[in-house]
């Protein structure tokens, strides 16, 4: 269980960095109960998902039933969580890093709940037409590679690593991200995952 002192230090901790503020790491613990508490953020996040998800999926995707849909779309959202410290476990142990990997996963974890609501934000400003669709586009490309900046700073400065070993861990975050898209995606729309 987690409390609202731990709750609201870890958001303010996950604000810090992204105003470049490396001190806000030091708001996270580097214990293995504060890697698992840290997956609170996945449940405080997930109203916001499953927003995003109503008003990005159109109807004409989602073929099969509304039950294995939501089973699909659970699965998809618990797995997206999990597949990047299942990987970068053993990326940190290659790397030398092993004694930094909890503390970079709670950040990254509180991260990725300002990250969801941001994109929430935005998607509603568009969908209710606050944003003209042209600069809604533009504003969602220009929050997408502020997000990716984010992400590479958190990697440099809780695994401490240079600019480049950061920039490759973005990418395998974002590689991961669009395989659990595509499957979930392939999925929904009644089609098996290999083999067509």
């Amino acid at each position: 269980m987690i409390n609202f002192k731990e709750t609201s230090r870890s958001i303010f901790g996950a604000w810090m960095l992204a105003r470049f503020d490396a001190d806000g790491l030091l708001l996270f613990e580097n214990t293995v109960s504060a890697f698992w508490r840290s997956y609170w953020s996945a449940i405080f996040a997930l109203p916001a998902y499953i927003a995003l998800v109503m008003m990005r999926t159109p109807e004409t995707m989602i073929t099969v039933g509304a039950l294995p849909a939501l089973i699909i779309q659970t699965s998809g959202y618990v797995v997206g969580w999990f597949a990047m410290p299942f990987v970068m476990l053993s990326v940190c142990r290659i790397i030398d890093r092993e004694d930094q990997f909890c503390r970079y996963f709670a950040a990254y974890n509180w991260a990725a709940l300002l990250q969801i609501t941001l994109m929430l934000a935005l998607t509603t400003l568009a969908k209710t037409g606050m944003l003209p669709p042209a600069f809604a586009g533009i504003v969602s490309v220009i929050a997408i590679i502020a997000i990716l900046i984010y992400q590479g700073y958190i990697a440099r400065v809780a695994l401490m690593i240079p600019s480049m070993g950061a920039l490759g861990v973005v990418l395998l975050d974002l590689m991961l991200g669009l395989v659990v898209e595509s499957w979930t995606t392939k999925l929904l729309a009644g089609h098996r995952l290999f083999g067509g």
